[in-house]
């Protein structure tokens, strides 16, 4: 389990993580329902959780709409240290969208937050596999190899992720 300053961390890397071109799209937005609108308007992380839950229970969403609004709500989840909720909504986005780094990315960050370190290196190596120049997937993979005891793997991610992208955190050593 997490403690106080690695929750903060946590949130502080999804932030980054989903800040710039990762982000939803306007475009992609503008064509959700109203309540998801709201949602990803709304700065309240358990008004996010409500807003997303009831665009999805209208039926109205299918195929990436419907696999963007999970992976939204289990950002929103993980906010709320729900890591299980995040995985079960990231488990689902993934059957609709296997294709996607950020579901495995962060279906790994909340692996990682459970203490299921082998499931987020297994994850983070996956969003690797998708995206080679995804620097927080490296990094969420050098923590878990760090936990794991891994630590000549978990050095060589930590130096590919700032490699990437100079402002992702990583483990210490």
């Amino acid at each position: 389990m997490l403690n106080r300053t690695s929750a903060m961390m946590f949130c502080g890397l999804l932030l980054a993580a989903f800040t710039g071109p990762r982000a939803v799209t306007k475009a992609l937005a503008q064509d959700l329902p109203q309540e998801c609108q709201q949602a990803m308007q709304t700065r309240s992380p358990q008004g996010q959780v409500d807003l997303f839950t009831s665009c999805l229970d209208t039926g109205r969403l299918s195929g990436d709409p419907k696999a963007t609004t999970l992976k939204q709500r289990a950002i929103a989840y993980m906010h709320l240290g729900r890591h299980q909720f995040a995985v079960d909504d990231l488990n689902e986005a993934i059957k609709i969208k296997p294709d996607d780094a950020d579901n495995f990315y962060l279906r790994g960050f909340a692996y990682r937050a459970l203490g299921q370190f082998r499931k987020a290196l297994e994850d983070s190596s996956r969003a690797v596999g998708l995206d080679p120049g995804f620097a927080a997937a490296y990094a969420n993979r050098a923590f878990a190899n760090k936990a794991l005891g891994n630590t000549g793997q978990a050095r060589a991610d930590a130096r590919r992720a700032q490699a990437l992208d100079p402002s992702v955190k990583v483990p210490s050593f």
